[in-house]
């Protein structure tokens, strides 16, 4: 069996940073957004400087026919090109890379400025500077950059290059240009596993689902899913019936643009694909519901929650609130097959295409 990790142990800090700046390293779309404040940054640059392990970075390396997961830097200095598959997705570890690649390369993200932040080269430290007056503080990227490196060693301590300042700067350039950096690399994956390892990685505490990546991906100023989820659940009429899953939102979502409910497709939703569509799923929904009161169903309906993304595309399908005659006992006996079945018990995702073809069908009287 051809192994699907592998671990790169030859990597150094400058490499990381050479790679990124190439392009060859990618950000993938369910990423969440990269939040470090300065302080935070700080602290993770004098680990590296006391050369205290960091943690291994996960990568994916992506066939070609992902490069639609790839999600565009926001800062520049990276290369955004697209490329043909040569290049490798952060699973985990993007905050660390990218606090490393701000402040390294002096960066602005958002509102924030990086380059401020500064080596004191008297105390061995790295410093938020909050004094233009305090001796030898030296910005971080001054550091790194070659040209600017020689002109603060010239400039140090009235150019001692010898002196003891000096001589801490020296060190810490070199600490950062080869400090080791460890990275499993995940090859031969498809999206379905790859989605299961993401969910695994613990960031924060907190273990991501696939519900995190789903809004993650389709957040914008204009379409928040949870919040329209919570929208939803909070309406007078739904209460009665209990909060619904947020799968039931995710799948139905998926089914509605795509025909398809496999991981692949749930994380091709996007922010206007959402937006375009909630309005008619929502309204599936709502007639969903009122199927199962007609079949004298109330209380709580967690149990029917699994059947309810399939069950809201004849709705959303036949764009019609409610069911044609001719269709009643036929959708009434695929509801009760299927909940004492257990039908959605396993392989659920190859189960929702076959059954969403099934409903168009019935919609279009061929059954």
């Amino acid at each position: 069996m051809e192994p699907k990790i592998s671990i790169i142990s030859d990597w150094t800090l400058q490499r990381l940073l050479t790679e990124l700046k190439a392009g060859n390293i990618k950000i993938p779309r369910f990423q969440r957004d990269y939040i470090w404040e300065k302080s935070k940054v700080v602290k993770l640059l004098n680990s590296v400087y006391h050369q205290y392990p960091i943690g291994s970075l996960f990568f994916w390396k992506a066939p070609a026919k992902y490069a639609f997961f790839i999600r565009p830097f926001d800062i520049d200095g990276i290369n955004d090109t697209k490329t043909d598959g040569d290049f490798q997705f952060i699973l985990d570890g993007q905050q660390r890379i990218m606090s490393l690649f701000v402040a390294l390369m002096g960066k602005t993200m958002g509102d924030c400025d990086y380059s401020t932040i500064s080596f004191n080269a008297d105390r061995c430290e790295f410093v938020i500077p909050r004094s233009q007056r305090e001796k030898n503080n030296i910005p971080v990227w001054q550091i790194i950059d070659g040209k600017e490196f020689d002109s603060v060693i010239a400039g140090i301590d009235n150019g001692k290059k010898n002196s003891k300042a000096a001589q801490n700067l020296l060190q810490c350039r070199d600490i950062f240009l080869n400090y080791p950096v460890s990275i499993v690399l995940t090859t031969n994956t498809e999206i379905d596993d790859v989605v299961e390892i993401f969910e695994r990685i613990n960031q924060g505490g907190k273990h991501l689902t696939i519900f995190d990546l789903i809004h993650a991906t389709t957040w914008s100023e204009k379409f928040d899913l949870k919040q329209n989820i919570d929208d939803f659940n909070t309406a007078q009429r739904i209460k009665q019936f209990g909060r619904l899953g947020e799968k039931v939102f995710s799948l139905s979502l998926t089914i509605n643009a795509f025909g398809d409910a496999r991981s692949l497709y749930q994380l091709k939703l996007t922010p206007e694909i959402c937006q375009k569509i909630w309005p008619r799923t929502k309204a599936a929904l709502l007639s969903s519901l009122d199927f199962l009161k007609q079949m004298r169903l109330s209380g709580d309906l967690t149990m029917y929650h699994n059947l309810l993304p399939t069950l809201q595309y004849y709705f959303f399908a036949s764009d019609s609130k409610i069911i044609d005659a001719s269709h009643q006992k036929t959708l009434e006996k695929w509801f009760w097959d299927a909940k004492f079945s257990k039908r959605y018990s396993a392989s659920a995702a190859t189960r929702l295409k076959e059954d969403v073809q099934w409903i168009q069908s019935l919609i279009n009287n061929e059954i």
